[in-house]
Order: structure tokens, then sequence, then C-alpha cells
């Protein structure tokens, strides 16, 4: 097949495209059978253009959309004259790792608001992933379900998808939403797409904004408020003795776009949290939360310096409110604690109002009630101001920040923040001018350096290519320098710069270097310098790629030096492993982290995995997330459609710091 040539665009982002979308009143079956009558009304998308590069589309995609008025339906005939070479891996529903696979995605605008998408993607074996607007749990029932089968065939392959708009949280009575189809193949580097997109604006982050708008004959149903209760039933065995608890998370949709959850007595324990690396930092690390109370709607509370959830370890009850209405969107968590050692209050808020495609207000608030300590209060007001000037987008951010301790105000924290991105193969732009007190008091927050004064300057590029031998390059250039707030004497400066290319047989190369000096409370000074190579290999694969980078130089006055080495495995098709083995040496210390963790996937829902972590040798003080020992576990995971009870049986913990001889049996039965 010769290369399929693109259309060209020459609309601006705000010449917004139409579309009419037919109504069926025969929907298809979703089988991966594109033979339904219901296709051949259905409209009938254009020529995908590529996105993000010039070069030709080199492979052909018909895509078709339809509705009953209840449901979305989509069809996509991906024509390959290289069948060979199409790849699908993951069967495990749920798995990001669906994007390494050759798949196709829906981005959809329920909202009709331009400022946020959900993603609904299939690879050629069927597997299933998606993300909703403001993120969800992942119990099926909990966030609802949707549909689509795929199929090979000779000249490449087929899927059908059946996305309900009750799960698109879309506006009360709305005719019309935006939507991109894209297909994305492993061996290209940027995807393709329909409806074309201007190309002074193939930039990911401008995809919401670009989104062509789809007409329907009648509104998307109302969805009544229903709510959805996971009561749970946990039993563990030990030889110290049997213990069980109970516990239930309610959801409740207060409309179609803002939910409430609520969780009585949660348990976190079949939650394998992140585990924090033994890299040397002067300030304590931050470590993503995956507990699935904290994940859901996170995108609309406030900043980790503000609010970094994994100050809360355990509370016996805890409310929360996400979710946009109009161009406002709200974000409330809070959380009660009695049962543990210390009796404790919490509470994050954060409101924001959009003003046209690219600017916003707002304020966002924590309080930190331990009772028997003075409370903490914290008070945030921000602006943001975003414009397009041909291919780039600009945007210029300001934060003012209070802090309470009690009644009496305590520190504060000021930001100035410019950036201008714009696309492939051009280069983006931060400057970041700021200062943060002495007195700045956030017990919710993740606060790092303390009275300080200064800015900061980065500078990225990074372009990829669909032929040739060169996959992708990236390179970035940052300097930062600070002085003391109180006194004006000096406090860090560091310059830092990285590189790194990928070819297209999945090898990479990246070297970095850094040099800075830092000078502590005690008049201490710092004379710092780091240089690393790393190397790459079958990084275009999904469950076989490796790499190693070694590293030396001198960090808080001693000579250090580092190795990190990760490898994964596809031992069969359903059986994976991914080991990493991270190793410090700072003066005569040395610290050591391995970490191997092994997957069995029995089908799309079920799996049985298994996780050693050991680490030793001395953790930075700084490094909260430091640990000694060795821990292993075995895990059996069930996920259940229709209604059924998700099952979670675990030998051992998850995140003890040793092997605990333990029995967990964990049941959640959604109604």
């Amino acid at each position: 097949m010769m290369p399929i040539t693109p259309a060209v665009v020459h609309a601006a982002p705000t010449q917004r495209q139409n579309f009419t979308l037919p109504t069926t009143k025969t929907p298809p079956k979703i089988d991966g059978d594109l033979s339904d009558a219901c296709w051949k009304d259905a409209l009938k998308a254009g020529e995908f253009a590529r996105f993000g590069s010039s070069t030709p589309v080199s492979q052909k995609t018909e895509a078709w959309a339809t509705t009953d008025g209840k449901t979305l339906y989509v069809a996509f005939y991906c024509y390959d004259t290289q069948p060979e070479q199409i790849r699908a891996s993951e069967t495990q529903r749920g798995s990001g790792a669906v994007y390494g696979d050759d798949h196709i995605t829906v981005l959809i605008d329920s909202q009709h608001l331009h400022r946020g998408l959900s993603a609904f993607s299939i690879n050629p074996i069927g597997t299933l992933y998606h993300t909703l607007e403001g993120g969800t749990a992942d119990n099926i029932t909990w966030a609802g379900d949707w549909k689509g089968v795929s199929k090979r065939v000779a000249d490449g392959w087929v899927c059908e998808l059946a996305i309900p708009f009750g799960l698109m949280r879309h506006p009360a009575k709305s005719k019309v939403f935006g939507m991109q189809l894209i297909r994305a193949m492993t061996r290209e580097s940027n995807f393709t797409i329909w409806p074309a997109v201007p190309s002074d604006s193939q930039s990911l982050s401008l995809l919401a904004q670009t989104a062509p708008d789809f007409q329907l004959a009648q509104p998307m149903p109302d969805i009544a408020p229903k709510p959805v209760f996971l009561p749970y039933t946990f039993a563990t065995a030990k030889p110290s003795g049997q213990s069980g608890r109970v516990g239930m998370d309610i959801k409740y949709p207060f409309s179609t776009t803002l939910t409430g959850l609520m969780a009585i007595n949660p348990d976190f324990q079949t939650i394998e949290q992140n585990v924090a690396s033994v890299n040397f930092s002067y300030n304590e690390q931050f470590v993503a939360d995956r507990r699935p109370f904290f994940a859901e709607g996170s995108e609309f509370l406030p900043n980790p310096e503000l609010f970094y959830s994994q100050r809360i370890q355990q509370f016996d009850t805890g409310v929360k409110v996400v979710g946009r209405d109009g161009a406002t969107s709200v974000g409330l968590v809070a959380s009660q604690a009695r049962s543990t050692k210390t009796d404790r209050d919490n509470m994050a808020v954060s409101v924001k109002q959009a003003l046209g495609l690219y600017s916003e207000v707002g304020v966002s608030a924590t309080a930190d009630n331990l009772y028997g300590i003075v409370a903490n209060r914290v008070a945030e007001a921000h602006g943001t101001y975003g414009w397009m000037a041909k291919d780039r987008r600009n945007t210029a951010y300001l934060r003012r920040t209070q802090t309470w301790l009690g009644a009496q105000p305590k520190g504060n924290d000021s930001v100035l923040y410019l950036n201008s991105s714009s696309t492939n193969g051009k280069p983006s732009y931060t400057l970041i001018q700021s200062q943060l007190s002495s007195d700045f008091v956030s017990t919710m927050g993740l606060v790092q350096n303390l009275d300080r004064k200064g800015w900061s300057a980065s500078s990225s590029l990074r372009n990829q290519f669909d032929k040739g031998p060169l996959f992708s390059y990236d390179f970035k250039l940052d300097y930062s320098q600070a002085d003391r707030l109180t006194s004006g004497d000096f406090f860090y400066e560091n310059l830092g710069s990285s590189v790194s290319l990928q070819t297209r047989k999945g090898n990479s190369l990246s070297l970095d270097a850094s040099q800075g000096r830092r000078q502590d409370s005690v008049t201490k000074r710092f004379e710092d310098f780091s240089s690393g190579i790393g190397f790459g290999w079958n990084q275009r694969t999904l469950f076989q790629g490796g790499g190693l980078r070694v590293g030396r130089g001198r960090q808080g006055g001693l000579p250090t030096t580092d190795l990190n080495f990760g490898q994964s495995f596809l031992v069969s098709k359903p059986i994976s492993v991914s080991t990493s083995y991270n190793q410090q040496k700072r003066g005569t210390t040395t610290t050591r982290q391995a970490i191997a963790t092994g997957i069995y996937r029995i089908d799309t829902l079920r799996t049985l995995s298994a996780r050693v972590l050991s680490q030793n040798g001395s953790g930075n003080a700084a490094n909260v997330g430091a640990r000694n020992g060795t821990n292993f576990y075995l895990a059996y995971t069930q996920r259940s459609r229709a209604n059924g009870a998700d099952i979670f049986v675990i030998l051992g913990d998850p995140n003890a710091n040793n092997t605990r001889t333990q029995a967990t049996v964990k049941l959640v039965r959604p109604y």
C-alpha cells in the first residue's frame, strides 16, 4: 500500500468542526464483526491524518460512529500491510500497558467544556483500558462498565466499542460533546487522528481545546442519582491469632458531573503502594498514592505542597466530593480518625473557575487538627492566564499561600510561573520565581527548601520520527538559584542538563550532568556535581525492555556513586516478570534496593502476582520512604463485572518492611 497523504487542514483552533451523529434503532452486537446494518448508516470518519509530524500516513484507517440515544457506538477497521508487525501483548483489563501495544483510543469531552477528556482504548486482542476525567477507582461496578471487542483479520484488525453516555459525566439535557478518534502503531512514533487537528495545534495539551463537536438528535439520557455501595469483609490469620473487620465505600452521584464519596472504616492493606528510591535527596521524595479513595478525583484537589495524601494513614470515616459543574470544578476531601494512636481530623478543598479555554482562577485550603496539638490551617489563591500565539501555548500562573498555627499567622509562599510550549521539534521554556518563608507550616503538604527566595529556568526540546533509524530525542537544560529569605545569604544553585536518544529498534542512550553548590543552616557549604550515562534495550517491547544507568559525583559533602538497573521478561504469553536494582554509595555507606514482581494473567480480570522487595544499608534521613529488610508476598486478585464480587487473597503483607507470616482474604461486593 502506498503512503496515504493526509488532508491539508487550514482551520484555526477557533474554527471548530461540527458533525451530526445519526441515531440507529438497531444497535450493533459488540463482537468485532462489522456486518451489522447500523454501520452502513453510521457517520463515517474521513481520512486519518498524522499528529505531531508531517510524515505521510502509512496505513489506512476507517472508523464509524452511531448511537441509539443511550450508548455511543464506535467501530474501527485498522488496515495493515504488515500484519505480522501488529503488537498486542497486554491482556489485563485496566492496565495502562495497553498503550505499549498497537491500539485505538476514543477521546471524549463529554461536558463540552474543552478542558478535559476521558479516554477509552482497546488493543488488537480486546484488552480494555480507560481513564475518566477526574479519575475513578478500579472497581468496574463503581466506575461504570463499557464494552469492546477486537478481531484480527487478514489485512489488519477491527474492533467495536459500546460506551454508555451515563459513564461520561455529561451535563443534563446535553446534545453535544467533543470527540477525537486515534490510532497508534508501536512501530511509528506519532499516532494518526480524525478529525484532523490544525498543524499549529498539534500538541497533546491542546487536544481538549481542539476536539470537534458531535451533535445528537436527542439529549443524552438523564441518569437518576443512584448510590453504589461497596461493602467489604476482611479477615487475617497469623501465628499470633486471627482478626477481621468490615467497612464500606459509598458512591453517590449528585449529578452527572458531580460525585460524592464516603469511606467507612476503610482498609488499604491490599493496596501495593509505591516505594521511594534510595537515591540521595536533600528533601523528602514524592511518592504517588495508589489508594483508590485518594486517587479518585485527585486532579480536583489542592497541589501536593498543600495536600500530600500520604500524610493521612488509616482513618475511620472519610468523605469526598469531586467533579465539575459547568465552568466550576470542586474537590473536597475530609477524614476523621478516632481509633488510631492520635485523634485527627483532616480537610482539603479546592474550587476553580474556568475563564475561557486557557485561563482560570481558584482557591484552595487545608486544615489539620491533631488533638492536643495546635491546629494547622493553609489557604491559597491562584490564577492562570493562558493564550495561543501561532503554534505556542503560553501560560502565566500566580499563586499566593498563607499558613496559620491555631489563630496565629505563620509563613507564606508565593510563586510566579511562566511557560511557553510548542509542537514537536520546537523548544519549550519555563521561568519560575518563588519565595517560601522559614516559618511556612503545612503539616498535610510536601514542602521543600524552606526559607528561600529565588528563581529557576528550564528549556526542553523533544521530537519523534516515524521513519529512519532515530525514533526520538529529548533534551533538557535546567538552572535554579536561591538565597535565604531571612538573611539574604546564599542558599543553593544548580545547573543540570540531560539528553536521550532512542532508535527505532528500541535501543537508547542517555547522558546527564549537573553542577551545583548548597549551604546549610550552620554555614557548611557543599559543592555538588554528578554525571551519568544510561543504556536501554528492547525499549519498544512491552515486557522485555531493560536499562542500565551508572553515575558518580559528590553530593551532600560525600563522594557518591549510583547504579540503577531494570529488566522485564516475558516468560510466556500470560506470565511476565519485572526486576529493578538500585544501589547508591555515599562515603562509606552503601544502600541497596532490589524489587522483583511477577504477574500471571489468568484472564482479563484475574491475576496471580508476587513481589519481593529487599532494601538494606543506611537510608538517607531526608528520604522518609527508606526501609530496611526483605518482604515477600503472593496475591490472587479477581475483579468482577455485572455486580460480582471482587476477591483478594494475600499471603504476606504488600507494604511491610519484612516478610510476614499471615494470610488475608478480602471480599468486596458492590450493590
